[in-house]
């Protein structure tokens, strides 16, 4: 066979080899498309089917808030309620102390049935600074005496007592000197009991003082004033 025949065969074999190789190929194509055009048209359901829900995210979204409305309006509501916020009020308020109308020195007082108070004696010293805070001057000294009537023994350490001066009624530093003196702890039944009380008050001031006695926790508070 001549030399130019077998060349044109084998031109012809590699020809005939890629044909069938190009048709294979496209055959494997073809049949991959099935599979893939269905999963193409699966997304666009998808997506028609996300858009779906879109539309109607409004309409859920929408009794949310009403329900957030509702949530927040029970909590304004109670707010607003005078009766709870005045009842919680009412009942941590404390209560006013009953304090007596004012008498003069040396007249008695009754913060409790059985119980007296006067203020027998009112002087004028020099007070004297013994302790941080204090500042000596010119002062007052207080005899207070409390006498026991209530057929008991009567509790004397809550007595608390207290100074004022001049219109205001400005506070009167406490003193220890000259002469200051607490209360015993207790008094016992139809006995009386004395203490000395010293307090800071201006020489200009002091023909306009008060002096507070609080007898005990629960009981009335009683005011002594004069010059």
């Amino acid at each position: 066979m001549p030399a130019s025949s077998l060349v044109t065969r084998r031109r012809l074999l590699i020809a005939l080899a890629v044909l069938v190789l190009t048709v294979a190929a496209v055959l494997a194509v073809l049949a991959l498309r099935p599979d893939a055009d269905p999963a193409a048209g699966a997304t666009p359901s998808a997506g028609a089917t996300v858009s779906t829900g879109t539309e109607g995210a409004p309409e859920a979204t929408e009794p949310g808030a009403d329900d957030a409305e509702s949530d927040d309006d029970p909590a304004d509501g109670d707010a607003a309620d005078p009766e709870a916020g005045g009842g919680t009020d009412e009942a941590d308020a404390p209560r006013p102390r009953e304090t007596l109308e004012p008498r003069p020195f040396g007249a008695e007082a009754t913060p409790e049935p059985g119980v007296t108070v006067t203020v027998p004696s009112v002087k004028k010293v020099t007070g004297e600074a013994n302790v941080p805070g204090e500042v000596g001057g010119p002062a007052l000294r207080f005899t207070v005496e409390l006498t026991n009537g209530t057929g008991k023994v009567l509790d004397l350490r809550t007595v608390v007592v207290n100074a004022y001066y001049g219109p205001d009624r400005t506070p009167a530093a406490p003193l220890l000197k000259p002469g200051g003196k607490a209360f015993e702890p207790e008094v016992a039944a139809d006995e009386s009991a004395r203490g000395a009380f010293v307090f800071n008050v201006p020489s200009e001031s002091q023909d306009q003082v008060e002096l507070e006695i609080d007898a005990g926790v629960g009981k009335t508070i009683v005011i002594f004033t004069g010059a």
